[in-house]
């Protein structure tokens, strides 16, 4: 994540408190890895991990929101997933295909492949040849 923000025209990382920034990459991998849902393992609170860096919580959210925007990271985006939740998250099959949601192991091979190679999950077909 750090390799990949610092190829950005502007990196955000190179003022303000590393600890703030440390604490903002770790929340923004954590909130998409649920690592602040208690049913989950591992599981720490925002507040520990503020208390950990010795940063304020209001801080450190708003530039892991600014983190997440910058990077796209969302539940959708496989990228930054952990590999438990590769396996275990259902949403991380799911593509849009002309607006409907279906699982990418439904649509043909030569999608499941585009998938795969670029991360794409939101398709328009125009046409479908009549065997798919």
């Amino acid at each position: 994540m750090i390799l990949k923000l610092s190829r950005k025209r502007t990196v955000p990382f190179l003022s303000g408190r590393i600890e703030i920034w440390a604490a903002s990459i770790i929340q923004a991998l954590g909130q998409v890895n649920f690592l602040f849902d208690k049913s989950f393992e591992p599981f720490v609170s925002v507040a520990t991990l503020n208390k950990y860096f010795g940063t304020t919580q209001s801080t450190v959210t708003n530039k892991a929101r600014e983190l997440r925007r910058i990077l796209k990271m969302d539940y959708f985006n496989t990228e930054f997933a952990t590999q438990r939740m590769l396996r275990e998250n259902p949403l991380h099959n799911l593509v849009m295909v002309n607006g409907f949601m279906l699982t990418a192991d439904r649509l043909p091979p030569e999608l499941q492949k585009i998938i795969h190679e670029t991360g794409i999950r939101e398709f328009e077909l125009i046409q479908i040849d009549e065997e798919h």
